[in-house]
């Protein structure tokens, strides 16, 4: 079962390697033991094997994990690399919000499931449809992953628009997290990342639209999952159309994202610490 799962990720990805990449760090911080590392390689490779096909059957057809219509990155310059380090922080912490407001709404409903899980529907519905009516914009925008509708993202070039999408699918994140809702957290992370680097394209001077697409991605997907190679990778892999000099600030965004969230996972273990040292039992005198 847990390989079949794997191969799935694997075609949602589109590319097993990636997730071959993420299951290697999984086994690199500890989680995974190394013995459960080539059953998964074959279990990708058999995966896509469905999707390309064999021989005379053509398979069940892959796709492009590439963002469509992002324009080549011209060159990386300084202005650039300070921007996406402002871009990294705004993304991580609107990442990290919508996993602080999950944990919250979790441990309030954690009594009652079945109310929060319906709760958490009726929200994130009532968001799509307050987009849908104030930007014009699909249910996409808030609904589902966000994968299908990254092209759109990378086309609006309303500020307004932009912020309120961004806010609607981080509480929709949110809720979804937080609510019972099970699925993978990287593309709606992704979906925050792209939704914040156009805003800081359109809204700053001499910042590119790929280069902060890439630091939010990389940004995001490295706070919510704690992979920052996975994290870093991905976002090239998304920006392929950019070229290859976007890395080193794949890389910015990363770090960024992954030292923020060890940080606040300190944060939240000692404060899980002071907790339960004040309910102990006092000992006796």
């Amino acid at each position: 079962m847990a390989l079949g799962g794997v191969a799935a990720i694997g075609a949602i990805f589109g590319n097993p390697l990636v997730t071959a990449f993420m299951i290697l760090e999984f086994a690199a911080l500890g989680p995974l033991p190394a013995a459960a590392l080539l059953p998964i390689l074959v279990a990708l490779g058999s995966g896509y094997i469905v999707q390309i096909g064999l021989g005379p059957w053509s398979g069940l057809g892959t796709h492009s994990l590439a963002l469509p219509g992002l324009p080549a990155f011209t060159g990386l310059t300084g202005v650039e690399l300070l921007g996406g380090a402002g871009v990294a922080v705004v993304a991580t912490v609107v990442a990290l919000g919508a996993r602080e407001l999950a944990e919250r709404l979790q441990a309030a409903g954690r009594r009652r499931p079945t109310p929060l899980l319906f709760a958490a529907a009726l929200f994130t519905a009532l968001l799509a449809i307050g987009v849908n009516l104030a930007t014009g914009q699909s249910y996409d925008a808030v609904l589902f992953s966000g994968q299908d509708y990254l092209g759109t993202l990378l086309a609006i070039t309303s500020v307004s628009t932009l912020l309120l999408v961004l806010i609607a699918k981080m509480l929709a994140y949110a809720a979804a997290l937080g609510g019972g809702f099970r699925g993978g957290p990287i593309f709606p992370a992704v979906t925050l990342g792209v939704t914040i680097g156009v805003l800081a394209a359109l809204v700053v001077p001499g910042l590119s639209l790929p280069g902060m697409v890439v630091v939010g991605i990389a940004s995001t997907t490295a706070a919510m999952t704690k992979l920052p190679f996975t994290g870093a990778m991905l976002a090239v892999l998304l920006a392929s159309a950019a070229g290859p000099t976007v890395t080193p600030l794949a890389i910015l965004g990363a770090v960024v994202g992954f030292i923020a969230r060890m940080g606040l996972d300190r944060l939240d273990q000692r404060r899980a610490d002071v907790t339960t040292t004040s309910d102990a039992p006092a000992l006796p005198a």
